[in-house]
């Protein structure tokens, strides 16, 4: 697979979390919030069972990330946090971001 960013010579923007997200199989699902009703609407028409999908958050560029991958992103880039929302900083909750 080729690389767009090093293929058309531009400097690949500093990835970021965009939004919480849950992942089933190679199936992405986004939402606000961890089983938002616009997530549970999702997986619902998608049959999905929210119980057996892995918890996690994606960046600018649509890749999944889980909350541990997702809280070092936020910590190597700056990212806006309020730790005491997120209560800690190991695993990344939405609260912490917005």
């Amino acid at each position: 697979m080729s690389d767009y960013w090093k293929d058309n010579n531009i400097t690949k923007p500093q990835q970021i979390i965009v939004c919480a997200a849950c992942k089933k199989d190679d199936t992405i699902i986004a939402g606000a919030r961890h089983f938002d009703k616009v997530m549970r609407s999702q997986m619902k028409q998608m049959d999905i069972k929210w119980t057996t999908a892995e918890q996690g958050f994606i960046d600018q560029f649509g890749e999944f990330l889980t909350r541990e991958e997702a809280m070092k992103v936020v910590k190597e880039n700056g990212q806006p946090f309020d730790i005491e929302r997120n209560g800690g900083d190991d695993v990344l909750f939405s609260e912490g971001l917005y």
